[in-house]
């Protein structure tokens, strides 16, 4: 069947190249920073919510922002621009004139052709008059209102483990996964209810999902920046003391992406039932700002006894008796604040907050678990900073915990002349700084803890068409992280070739490598198990092309090697190749489809592979041992109102009977998935 559906790929392909129709060139633009921002994470890294990211991209170029009338703040959003070029945008817009096109961007200082295609599909010039603040006037509350619905439904058409159990260790739902949600917004006004039930979680009608999310939000209402009651997500300075929402780490965007763009409060609306808060939060102000936030809400921790629990998981399942127990098991209450001042050369904040549990945290009795937060209560407090010194910017944070560790990050990015910028960044994050909201730069996601490290980025355009880019993050861990029992360090590498040979036809060539201490056990000479310490090692190489036929149809082609050598392991290979078609022939109809071919020697030397999927998702797929992937993405908009999304996947192993293990275990060698959505907009 594989073979058959490679085949109808080829024809099609070869069959529309005498068609013509304009591209859709914003979402291609969307999905690539996408791919830049995930197609590198490992897929099951829940710290890294990547859902949150998607959807804010997503969010901004279906909203793009207006060059001529936004503050510095939402520039700052723009992927592609820093505070240097958000300045230079603003000086431009007041001291020459008001933009004309989101093309005249290039006669702005500093920004060149790879900028301009990277903002593009995240500004626009607005050619209405705004209306005045009149707040007793239902048209300002109402201007450009938008009802969206949309409902989706996914499930593995392979049963698991969990399923075949009738007994109280088994899931208690059906295998469907399904959400929905609900949102009224406006220039001025959110509101939103969002539902979702994982496969395997009992539901028990509307008012039955595992997981409900709902806000009420002001935005942009003079000086009332912002204001929620609900959930809400928080995201300050370079992330120490506050950060949710996902943002973008190491990978091929090696310059834009270590100085991190604070996004404020942000009302919730994800799938994601963990790394948000439920309560009420509002920023106030003009260059000096003030922000507070109070939230109380129910955690789902594993139970130790009456009065202890580990710390929460963020998870989210809730399928077997084991997992429902969890749920709500743990009370948190949060409250703290920010100020911050704009200045003419950079932005200062400050942010804390003090968070508080009903119960007693117990991390565990591990050697990495020794500086990890334990107790009722914690705090943390940090100043930030983002300065402008003529075209270099400096940024950083420092912080603080209840315990007195410490974390620090700063940095410096710069341009050398006008086709090369370089970014420079250090950070230290004590062993015993513990932020547990924070998610700063560095190896390690989630929580910035116990981890030293400095990192440089350096890209250059060689000319219009060759972009050239490399960074060396090198980094130690001074206390036993998970699976060691002494301090280790390691080091990473990228290098990056871009070429656009011409309009139709870009390619890149990449290169990554890190190699970094582990422990593995020998047996002694009396039969004992002895730790030793060895450097682990993987490096990769990519070759990626992407052709527009002509505008109907465009092809992705790919190949990388993988090489990992586990400590006292022999090395490993591993291999990925994948042919991809997008097929677009008319307005309302898009088609995806991919074939891969994956072979590598264990999990160790896996490989990922970012596909496209149903609106607001992401997925970055991992693929190991041996076998064939394919996906069909179709996407179908029969009216302005409506669209229709429907994926279908398989993945078949040429060397495995059983897959997965445990409650998820599938007997057989093929996994397949099917996931349907709708979506109104009026």
């Amino acid at each position: 069947m594989l073979k058959k559906l490679l085949i109808a790929v080829a024809v099609i392909s070869a069959g529309t190249s005498s068609f013509a129709q304009q591209p859709d060139t914003t979402d291609s633009e969307v999905r690539d920073d996408l791919e830049r921002a995930l197609e590198n994470i490992d897929p099951e890294d829940t710290d890294l919510n990547a859902e949150q990211l998607t959807r804010f991209l997503q969010n901004l170029a279906a909203n793009p922002i207006d060059i001529n009338t936004a503050g510095i703040d939402d520039l700052l959003q723009v992927p592609g621009l820093n505070l240097r070029l958000a300045r230079a945008v603003l000086d431009y817009r007041n001291d020459v004139k008001p933009f004309e096109s989101v093309d005249e961007l290039r006669e702005v200082p500093g920004i060149g052709r790879v900028t301009l295609d990277r903002v593009r599909p995240y500004v626009t010039i607005e050619t209405g008059p705004g209306l005045r603040a009149l707040y007793t006037d239902p048209r300002y509350w109402t201007s450009d209102s938008e009802v969206e619905f949309f409902s989706r439904f996914q499930r593995s058409l392979q049963e698991q483990e969990g399923y075949r159990r009738p007994d109280s260790t088994g899931f208690q739902g059906s295998p469907v996964k399904y959400y929905h949600r609900l949102q009224y917004s406006s220039n001025h006004i959110s509101a939103n209810l969002t539902q979702e039930k994982d496969a395997g979680e009992p539901l028990k009608g509307l008012s039955g999902f595992d997981y409900t999310s709902w806000h009420l939000a002001l935005t942009d209402n003079g000086k009332l920046q912002q204001m929620v009651i609900g959930d809400y997500s928080l995201s300050f300075g370079q992330g120490l003391v506050l950060w949710n929402g996902g943002a973008f780490g190491k990978g091929r965007e090696v310059i834009g992406t270590v100085a991190k763009k604070e996004r404020g409060i942000h009302p919730y609306t994800s799938s994601m039932e963990a790394n948000f808060f439920r309560g009420i939060a509002a920023t106030y102000g003009g260059q000096f700002r003030v922000t507070g936030f109070y939230s109380a809400q129910r955690r789902s921790a594993s139970v130790i006894n009456e009065d202890t629990t580990r710390f929460p998981s963020d998870d989210g399942m809730h399928r077997t008796r084991t997992e429902i127990a969890k749920k709500g098991s743990l009370k948190q209450n949060m409250a703290g604040g920010r100020v911050r001042l704009a200045l003419p050369f950079g932005i200062i904040g400050a942010t804390g907050y003090h968070t508080s549990f009903n119960k007693q945290i117990y991390p565990g009795s591990a050697v990495y678990n020794a500086f990890d937060f334990r107790g009722r209560q914690t705090s943390a407090l940090g100043v930030d900073y983002k300065l402008l010194l003529g075209s270099t910017l400096i940024f950083g944070e420092g912080a603080r915990t209840k315990n007195s560790g410490m974390g620090l990050i700063t940095g410096i990015e710069t341009p050398i002349r006008n086709n090369t910028g370089l970014v420079i960044a250090y950070r230290n994050y004590q062993k015993n700084f513990q932020s547990v909201y924070g998610a700063g730069f560095g190896e390690q996601s989630g929580e910035p803890q116990n981890e030293e490290g400095i990192y440089i980025g350096l890209s250059h355009e060689l000319s219009s068409k060759i972009l050239v880019s490399a960074y060396f993050d090198q980094y130690r861990f001074p206390a036993p992280r998970f699976g060691t029992h002494q301090p280790t360090q390691g080091v990473d590498w990228l290098g990056l070739v871009e070429v656009q040979l011409h309009d139709d036809l870009q390619l890149y060539l990449q290169g990554r490598g890190e190699y970094e201490e582990d422990e593995y056990e020998v047996q002694g000479p009396y039969g004992r198990s002895l730790r030793k310490l060895d450097r682990s090692r993987r490096s990769s190489f990519r070759l990626h092309a992407e052709y527009r036929v002509n505008p109907r149809v465009r092809l992705r082609m790919r190949g990388e090697w993988v090489r990992s050598k586990p400590p006292g392991a022999p090395a490993e290979q591993g291999y990925l190749v994948y042919q991809d078609l997008r097929y677009q022939p008319n307005s309302r109809w898009t088609f995806d489809a991919r074939v891969s071919v994956f072979e590598t020697d264990s999990y160790n030397s896996r490989v990922y592979q970012f596909e496209n999927d149903l609106l607001y998702l992401f997925s970055n797929t991992m693929l190991y041992d041996q076998g064939q992937r394919l996906y069909l993405l179709a996407n179908y908009e029969p009216y302005e109102f409506m669209e229709i999304w429907a994926k279908f996947g398989i993945t078949v192993f040429e060397n495995r009977q059983v897959l997965g293990s445990g409650l998820s275990e599938i007997r057989g060698n093929t996994r397949s998935n099917l996931g349907v959505q709708v979506r109104f907009v009026f």
